[in-house]
């Protein structure tokens, strides 16, 4: 190795070694010195008289084999004052059967027509609220699981946080080799939206997140943003309605690392897990602000080029560049692991395969925007949609 060529690649080191460390000092900043976010330091009891009244509020399209579990958990809920709304959006399996085994066929709404610019769960969400008389509007999907005490005490901290949405990501059951894109998903979303602290701090504007899978709002704050047809073409709704509490209330509250509820989301097959994380990538990229585009754009790549440097640093049998790379690689693992920890089970071989993993991400955001961009649409569960890209912005 000539000398020109040690001090371009000592450059090159240099260069990585510092714009690393730069992610790394964000991703600790972000992930760290927060108090843990799981509810247990709230007392969730309720006095009967001052338990508000929660509609609870299920969308379904073919969850024959998800809504037992989901409303058998729902009805044993520790909670004296609630109502469970279904609403079908004309499953072709046996989705609505079921349900009636659960609740009464009088809470179970059937809409076999979308209207124009809706998008399928958003419609069956706002009938759902239509036909609800809560106080409290809780928007849950078909394939979650609720603790008994869950209701209680997320309520509780929604009272003492005074939020008017509070959205909480499920601990995420992990069964099938493809889920492992699941966990990559959430961490790539945690550092979009610059880290629970800062969705949590009501100046902290461009910084928001939400789930779909927990949605619970006061009615008096779904009502003062427009509730579901504020945002009716959204094809990512919870990002959409996290964003604009956020913006318009300065009243959102983001809770992880619990157990209160959980969910399976993908366990069909590889093409449901694609498609479902495909279709939101794009439109994910429309809501966030250009900064955290930016910051999450260099961990991915960093992610990628991570192992591919220790390789380089081995091909060219220098122990120090080796030692830097291979502590730079072992590093974002750990912050992967770190993320990742009480947030749902886990495949400990996807922490060695996190660059492939980051591969298909980006591949799948890829697709998403051509998709969108040149086909302007989209599909889930068979059903294509011409998503709207501009709701939640304005």
């Amino acid at each position: 190795m000539t000398h020109m060529e040690i001090t371009i690649l000592t450059v090159l080191i240099a260069v990585y070694f510092f714009i690393e460390l730069l992610i790394l000092l964000y991703y600790i900043r972000i992930s760290f010195g927060i108090k843990a976010q799981n509810g247990d330091d709230f007392d969730y009891l309720f006095h009967p008289t001052e338990a508000p009244f929660v509609s609870i509020i299920v969308p379904t399209y073919n969850e024959e084999s998800n809504i037992g579990k989901c409303l058998q958990s729902l009805k044993s809920l520790e909670y004296s004052n609630y109502e469970i709304i279904l609403v079908d959006g004309g499953s072709k399996d046996d989705t609505v059967n079921v349900a009636r085994q659960y609740i009464s066929p009088d809470h179970v709404i059937i809409s076999n027509k979308l209207p124009d610019g809706w998008i399928g769960k958003s419609w069956a969400c706002h009938l759902g609220y239509q036909a609800s008389r809560g106080e409290i509007l809780l928007f849950t999907d078909a394939d979650t699981e609720h603790k008994p005490q869950s209701l209680a005490r997320l309520i509780k901290i929604q009272k003492d946080t005074q939020s008017g949405l509070l959205t909480l990501l499920p601990y995420q059951k992990l069964k099938k080799y493809w889920e492992s894109i699941v966990p990559i998903y959430y961490f790539m979303s945690h550092i979009a939206s610059g880290g629970g602290k800062s969705v949590n701090n009501h100046e902290k504007k461009d910084s928001f997140l939400g789930s779909g899978q927990y949605l619970l709002f006061t009615r008096q704050a779904y009502e003062a943003i427009g509730g579901h047809e504020a945002i009716k073409g959204s094809i990512i709704e919870d990002y959409a309605f996290a964003k604009v509490a956020k913006n318009k209330l300065g009243s959102l509250y983001y809770l992880e690392n619990h157990r209160l509820v959980s969910a399976h989301m993908y366990p069909e097959s590889f093409n449901h897990c694609w498609t479902g994380i495909k279709k939101v990538l794009f439109a994910g990229t429309k809501l966030t602000t250009p900064r955290h585009i930016l910051i999450s754009t260099l961990f991915v790549l960093w992610g990628i080029i991570s192992p591919v440097a220790v390789f380089i640093a081995l091909y060219r049998e220098n122990p120090f560049y080796l030692i830097i790379t291979t502590f730079i690689y072992v590093i974002n693992l750990l912050a992967f692991a770190k993320y990742w920890h009480n947030k749902g089970d886990h495949y400990f071989l996807s922490y060695l395969l996190m660059p492939i993993l980051l591969v298909v991400f980006v591949i799948a955001m890829i697709f998403s925007a051509l998709e969108i961009m040149i086909g302007k649409t989209t599909k889930w569960k068979g059903i294509t949609y011409k998503p709207d890209m501009n709701a939640g912005l304005n």
